[in-house]
């Protein structure tokens, strides 16, 4: 009987010896990411070269949050280049998380401390002010003659883009992060509590809800008929723009047991694919109009930053402190650019460069940096930046620091 129980005893210790180094073993290899897809490499199938970001020389505005409703980030075809000088500066009390939008003359934009601010582009001196009853983490969008905003307290506002008077407020039951997207007169916010809505730009009037499967804190953006974005539970949707019925559903790549991640990026839409990152690491282009996977590329690490899309590339930071120029057919790394610091905003495309910030540790070490868009070569460094770092317009480019918003015209 001794005999037996030793041989049971030792039998069970040898299993639970093995199981361990089992679980060792997968522990490690989970870490080295052995049970990971990886990136895949995607082909011209679906690939649609005409459908470019729009390049407007001359263009006087930049009317949303990445310049036009697919969100490209980006106006190639801007003729303005460092070097700059600085012609004017406006201290804007708090932290700007998002870069102004430009219309009629005027940089509008909201803070951190609840506040809509309209500056004189020509000057930089401050046209009107509107204390909103939230934080503002998003940029505003310019609808016609208004000016749309939206706050964590769960409003979406609209005021008088001259004066700054409100027009309108609606209260939509969560938090909003999520820029409003304006597509012919329906504007289209995200919430926190997981819904997507299309409200009456004039109005504020609910023109349709729906659900998405988790937090939406992106924004959404135009995908042919559809407006798409991702979520916190890790899938991509896109819904009807007219009606807000679901058209496609695709859940994103990820690492084997630890699931598809999260979408704090918003989307970028071009030649026929939607581009955006996950907090996973990976990067995903999908389909337009199917949301089938077209290919995925792996990061060292999160993915808060939305791409910029131009040229055949897709430009997009990480948290790996990299700005990655990735080949918009393939996924394949064309270029990459170390920033020396955590990169969590949105790059954008004006002209031939590409610029970006960096999340520094200590908010007043950050940095602005301008690189050739094709080569990655280093072509400013600005000494001021957090997210999101420039739009631009004919004759002057806004940067935007910490708390500071910069006016700077080519020398």
């Amino acid at each position: 009987m001794r005999i037996g129980r030793r041989r049971a005893l030792l039998v069970a210790g040898g299993v639970l010896g093995v199981l361990v180094i089992v679980a060792g073993i997968l522990a490690f290899g989970l870490s080295r990411g052995w049970f990971d897809e990886g990136s895949v490499e995607g082909t011209t199938e679906g690939f649609v070269p005409q459908e470019a970001p729009a390049a407007t020389p001359m263009a006087g505005s930049w009317p949303e949050f990445g310049r036009d409703a697919r969100r490209t980030r980006a106006n190639p075809g801007l003729d303005l280049a460092p070097p700059f000088r600085e012609e004017w500066r406006f201290d804007a009390g708090s932290l700007v998380e998002f870069s102004p939008v430009i219309g009629d003359g005027r940089a509008v934009v909201g803070t951190n401390a609840g506040v809509a601010l309209a500056l004189d582009l020509r000057t930089g001196e401050e046209v009107w002010r509107h204390a909103l009853r939230g934080r503002v983490a998003s940029s505003p969008a310019l609808a016609g003659d208004l000016a749309l905003f939206t706050t964590i307290r769960g409003d979406v506002i609209a005021l008088d883009a001259a004066t700054g008077e409100r027009v309108w407020r609606r209260k939509v039951g969560g938090a909003v992060e999520s820029s409003p997207l304006v597509v012919d007169g329906t504007a289209y916010i995200g919430t926190l509590s997981g819904r997507v809505m299309a409200l009456d730009a004039r109005t504020g009037g609910v023109r349709w809800t729906a659900d998405a499967t988790g937090d939406v804190k992106a924004s959404l953006a135009l995908a042919g008929d559809t407006v798409v974005v991702g979520d916190y539970a890790g899938r991509v949707s896109a819904w009807d723009k007219d009606d807000g019925t679901l058209v496609w559903r695709t859940e994103s790549p990820g690492e084997a047991l630890r699931g598809p991640g999260r979408f704090y990026a918003g989307p970028a839409v071009a030649y026929g694919r939607v581009y955006v990152g996950n907090v996973n690491g990976r990067v995903v282009a999908l389909d337009r109009d199917t949301g089938e996977v077209a290919w995925v590329r792996v990061l060292d690490d999160f993915v808060y930053s939305s791409a910029a899309v131009a040229d055949d590339l897709v430009y997009v930071g990480s948290y790996d402190q990299h700005l990655y120029a990735l080949d918009a057919v393939t996924g394949r790394v064309v270029w990459s650019f170390d920033a020396g610091e955590r990169i969590s905003g949105s790059p954008s495309v004006i002209g031939d460069v590409v610029y970006v910030s960096t999340l520094a540790r200590v908010p007043k070490e950050g940095r602005t940096f301008g690189l050739d868009a094709r080569t990655g070569r280093r072509v400013l460094t600005f000494p001021d930046g957090r997210y999101s770092p420039a739009v631009g317009v004919r004759g002057i480019l806004v940067m935007t620091g910490v708390r500071t918003i910069y006016g700077l015209t080519p020398r």
